[in-house]
């Protein structure tokens, strides 16, 4: 799977527009492009309207990427200055909930922005941490969906996970703390940027089962 993620500052007052934009105009649009598995857009904790999109690989974005910009054009005038795009191959994931591609119930996101790795590690080591050390200690935590690592280069990436609440979420910090402080004491060169957000605005185009991604 590939992931775009996509991060903009809004014009005061425009962000629902913007979200209302996704929903009813960009959403639609998208319905038959080859290789597109998903897509959602929320407000950030910080105010920043974030959006993403799920491939089945690198090749079909890149096929269908002039009639994903045109559809997101429209949004232009809603924003404040260019986007922010990061994107990578996602080289780990893991389902814990399956999510049916006729869901409609909202979700929390949580966005994790690395700021690359310890001299001497790459983002690979990262991708073991998470699939032998963070995905385990999710397995008995209660209202997650999803968990999953993208490669940006060499040595940088993100990581995501969906919960069925902010609730949820909150209810693990323990076990997300946790996970942080030993990212950074063994990976990282400092603690990641996190990017939360209660997201309304999304379409799955397959079923997400449970299991490995």
């Amino acid at each position: 799977m590939f992931v775009r993620l996509t991060l903009a500052d809004v014009n005061e007052g425009e962000m629902d527009n913007a979200l209302e934009y996704v929903k009813n105009t960009v959403i639609p649009s998208y319905d038959g492009i080859s290789g597109l598995l998903g897509i959602a857009a929320c407000a950030t904790n910080d105010g920043k309207f974030m959006a993403w999109s799920t491939w089945a690989n690198e090749g079909a974005k890149e096929a269908s990427i002039d009639k994903f910009n045109q559809a997101l054009a429209g949004a232009a005038e809603m924003l404040a200055g260019q986007p922010e795009v990061i994107e990578g191959p996602m080289v780990a994931g893991q389902q814990y909930i399956a999510v049916s591609k006729d869901g409609e119930e909202g979700f929390f996101a949580r966005f994790v922005l690395g700021g690359g790795t310890q001299e001497g590690k790459t983002y690979d080591d990262v991708t073991e941490f998470m699939t032998n050390t963070v995905y385990p200690a999710y397995e008995n935590v209660d209202g997650i969906f999803v968990s999953a690592a993208c490669k940006v280069d060499e040595d940088s990436g993100f990581s995501f996970n969906f919960w069925t609440s902010h609730e949820a979420a909150h209810a693990a910090s323990d076990v997300i703390s946790s996970v942080i402080s030993d990212a950074v004491s063994s990976l990282i060169k400092e603690a990641p940027e996190e990017l939360t957000g209660q997201c309304d605005v999304w379409k799955n185009y397959i079923d997400f089962p449970v299991g490995k991604m």
